[in-house]
């Protein structure tokens, strides 16, 4: 099999699992933010960023491992791959009892409520768990060993979602609490029975140094990054309350939806553009299609997601969840915005492979400085958690997609009409989906007015229907810039060889 066809039915595969994981995910959240209410899911929320932050603890000797353990193998040395990983083992669960302390040390302080320090001493032991997963995910990765991760997506997605509303169900935010330590522990075992950790070579404190040389500069620009996609959260809480943040909440469960394609590519791509650049000798011109064909691609992809989530939130959350209604204008426009962070494809790790980590860090600090100036100047206008999803999602991850996939084009070419036509074939699709969204709905609602329950439903499958037949033409240009044939002829040689 080719290295395309590989490529993607990996991309294939990973995704399904993915998409089964997340419709899990989504489901469960949605149960737990209607049975928590929104006071207590903005706790859950907030107390979930130490999962965030607290990944950051792991002294770059994972992130090191993730970028040139696959060079490694390109290069086939074997034996310096064996050491990044002994040293990335160490240092990863050193670091994540590290992180713990320091949670349970500031959930001490009389800042928090009960609830709230609860929950942060809770997180801190998910926090050791997870780096655990954590590095076995990075090493079946490095491995191209997607198979195995798929299941384990599945697996924990679905027991993950039966433990989580059972003891939600019973316990209130102290059983979601209880079920991210029971969930954690449970992978945690299932993936180390299923491939135990091989023997790694001697503790040697100059590799370990050699790792987190290579992987602090990953990490620093990786944390950057964390701040920018999650800084919304902190702002939310500190200046409008947990309530407000329960109900931004709603936003953050359709971002890892809407997410889904472009993180599952970018994770099984990852690993061979690392390796292509080991075989290559760091040639950059080697990575081209790497690097300029995703987000080219993802733009065809994101609104055949978009729109569908856009179209039935507002009925979901009005039958269902009857009480995040205020929080429906900002998920809408969270979702739309989210876009353009989801076209960057594998532009960021470009980034990180050919070892531009000062541009990588500084064009995440530039964003996030932008990010924070336009949440705060929002808020204080009084716009409200509406304010924060225009100005961190919409207007932030545009400005930071221009600066990350121009720079990687600039690579590439300089002329300025190959820009124009390469922008143009990311932004064209976006605006494409706003037109096509704001015509459905003031077309349909104007002929259709919902007077019901029935009516907004029957008006939502119509919405539906149209919009999705008018996305036919995205669809063919994903095949057409993968240049798959899809032709009769080609189809019938495929038929006759099954």
């Amino acid at each position: 099999m080719n290295t395309k066809s590989q490529i993607i039915r990996d991309v294939f595969g990973y995704s399904v699992s993915g998409i089964v994981s997340q419709a899990l995910g989504l489901i469960t959240g949605f149960w737990v933010a209607r049975l928590l209410g929104p006071a207590d899911f903005g706790i859950w929320n907030a107390v979930s960023l130490v999962l965030a932050y607290g990944a950051y603890l792991e002294l770059g000797a994972l992130s090191a491992m993730g970028r040139d353990l696959p060079f490694y193998h390109g290069q086939g040395n074997m034996e310096k791959a064996a050491v990044l990983e002994g040293a990335a083992r160490r240092t990863t669960i050193f670091g994540s009892f590290i992180a713990a302390i320091f949670v349970i040390v500031f959930s001490l302080l009389p800042m928090h409520s009960p609830k709230m320090a609860f929950g942060l001493q809770v997180m801190a032991i998910v926090l050791i768990l997870q780096q655990i997963y954590t590095y076995h995910r990075v090493v079946l990765r490095s491995h191209n060993r997607f198979k195995e991760l798929s299941q384990q997506q599945v697996l924990l997605a679905v027991v993950g979602s039966i433990i989580t509303i059972l003891f939600v169900v019973f316990l209130g935010l102290g059983g979601r609490l209880i079920a991210a330590i029971l969930i954690q522990a449970m992978i945690v075992i299932y993936a180390l029975r299923r491939d135990p950790w091989l023997t790694i070579p001697k503790f040697n404190l100059s590799d370990i140094w050699s790792a987190m040389r290579v992987g602090l500069p990953i990490l620093m620009s990786g944390f950057v990054l964390s701040l920018l996609t999650t800084i919304d959260r902190l702002m939310v809480i500190t200046f409008l309350g947990e309530k407000q943040l329960g109900y931004f909440g709603l936003a953050l469960l359709l971002t890892s939806v809407v997410m889904l394609i472009p993180a599952m590519a970018s994770q099984v791509l990852y690993p061979r553009i690392t390796h292509q650049f080991g075989v290559f000798e760091k040639n950059v011109k080697a990575l081209r299609s790497y690097v300029l064909t995703p987000p080219v691609v993802l733009s065809y992809l994101l609104p055949l997601l978009i729109g569908p989530l856009y179209l039935i939130l507002p009925v979901v959350i009005k039958t269902f969840l009857p009480a995040y209604v205020p929080g429906i204008a900002a998920a809408r426009i969270v979702v739309v915005g989210i876009f353009f962070f989801g076209i960057l494809g594998l532009t960021d790790y470009f980034l990180v492979t050919t070892g531009k980590l000062k541009q990588y860090a500084l064009f995440g600090c530039i964003a996030l400085v932008f990010n924070i100036a336009l949440d705060f100047l929002f808020i204080r206008m009084g716009y409200g958690i509406e304010g924060v999803a225009v100005a961190g999602t919409l207007l932030t991850y545009l400005f930071y997609s221009c600066i990350v996939i121009g720079y990687a084009l600039s690579h590439y070419t300089k002329r300025l009409g190959d820009w124009v036509i390469f922008f143009a074939k990311l932004w064209l699709p976006f605006i494409y989906m706003i037109v096509l969204l704001w015509f459905i709905e003031m077309v349909v609602n104007h002929v259709m007015p919902a007077a019901s329950n029935m009516d907004m439903l029957f008006s939502m499958v119509v919405k539906l229907l149209f919009y999705i037949l008018c996305c036919l033409p995205l669809i063919y240009l994903v095949f057409r810039e993968l240049g798959l044939d899809f032709s009769r002829k080609s189809l019938m040689r495929l038929r006759n060889r099954i």
